[in-house]
């Protein structure tokens, strides 16, 4: 199985999962039609985001006095204002994405035997396919609401109009539809960063190898100019995800909250059922960015380590200097924005669970007490 699995292949389905956001971009060389026409798509998909919402928050002013429909509403009034929010994000980061994605599908089509790419690939194969598959159950779980529920919509709307008649209820109904799945489409937009994220600590990986291996002036100055082209990509590829796992991680400590407090009140079996599908979403969500973050992070680190680890004790006292100097001036590259985000680590998400449960534990002790 795992022989089967390819760089082109898991892009592939990344791109799959993630199609329906227009947040891709298309490659460099396309049309210009067809680009302004995905700019056109992007931008009609942040006003179906809005309008559902709006029509949401309508129905939160009429009904303030039922809690529970009123945190369930509020949590997907969240979870919407986040694929409109990413979709901006995307829309002006466009270039940029443009950019590193081209990179990244041109090194993976000239490096189509590259073994340190198909191992990242086969690696991450079953984590990600399973995330993405478990994300989008978790969307279609909304599509059927008014099936178990007496909604005649996926979500609580209120419009100041009449929505009995055939064609608004469809044309409600599939807004609301095409709401869900874009949503569902940007919650999996942290494949989209990860694959980044894993392609670039997969070319550091590359370069340590060859950095191992140094024997001379020339191919240090090689390795080098290699590793300042690198860290560029990297720095671009942090520019462009950085907002959206701050993004992420903001609206997911609300949700979390607000979700804690459903699950532990009184409340019916099918509400509490969706509510721990989203807490899990979201902490998948938040996970899928921290590992290849915190990978990418170490792999930035190792360079210098590589240097220390070669031969540098046979070479010339010439090369000697020259890696010593590698070796003091080398930094890693974090996934952080200054104040707002620490660096994104395997460690910074445990603490991040870690306080989740401890919110969980703090609203148990007041609900009980009251």
């Amino acid at each position: 199985m795992s022989r089967q699995v390819t760089p082109e292949k898991s892009v592939y389905l990344v791109w799959l999962s993630v199609a329906i956001t227009f947040c891709w971009p298309l490659p460099a060389n396309t049309a210009r039609k067809k680009i302004v026409g995905m700019k056109v798509l992007l931008i009609a998909s942040i006003i179906n985001g809005c309008v559902v919402i709006l029509a949401m928050f309508y129905w939160i002013r009429l009904h303030l006095d039922d809690i529970i429909s009123l945190f369930k509403c509020v949590c997907v009034v969240l979870c919407l204002l986040q694929y409109v929010v990413q979709t901006i994000v995307c829309f002006v980061k466009y270039d940029t994405l443009q950019r590193v994605v081209d990179e990244m599908m041109g090194c993976i089509n000239e490096a189509k035997t590259d073994e340190i790419l198909r191992a990242y690939a086969s690696r991450c194969n079953t984590l990600y396919g399973m995330s993405l598959l478990s994300i989008y159950i978790c969307g279609t779980s909304f599509v059927f609401t008014p099936l178990f529920l007496p909604n005649p919509f996926p979500f609580e709307t209120e419009y100041p109009f009449d929505v009995n008649t055939t064609s608004r209820s469809f044309i409600i109904y599939a807004s609301h539809v095409l709401a869900i799945f874009q949503s569902t489409g940007h919650m999996c937009l942290c494949t989209f960063g990860a694959v980044l994220l894993w392609f670039t600590a997969a070319r550091f990986e590359c370069l340590i190898g060859e950095l191992r291996s140094v024997t001379s002036i020339d191919a240090l100055v090689v390795c080098l100019k290699k590793h300042s082209r690198l860290k560029r990509y990297a720095e671009e590829v942090v520019s462009c995800i950085r907002f959206l796992v701050f993004h992420a991680i903001l609206l997911g400590t609300f949700v979390l909250t607000l979700c804690g407090i459903v699950l532990i009140i009184n409340s019916p079996l099918i509400v509490k059922a969706q509510f721990i599908i989203i807490c899990v979403c979201i902490l998948l969500e938040i996970y899928l960015y921290a590992l290849p973050a915190d990978y990418m992070y170490d792999m930035s680190m190792n360079i210098s380590r590589s240097v220390y680890d070669s031969m540098w004790y046979e070479q010339k006292l010439d090369l000697q200097k020259a890696l010593l100097t590698v070796l003091a001036f080398q930094k890693p590259i974090p996934v952080s924005i200054n104040v707002l985000l620490p660096e994104l680590t395997i460690r910074y998400y445990c603490s991040y669970v870690s306080n989740a449960l401890s919110i969980f534990a703090a609203l148990r002790t007041v609900v009980d007490d009251s």
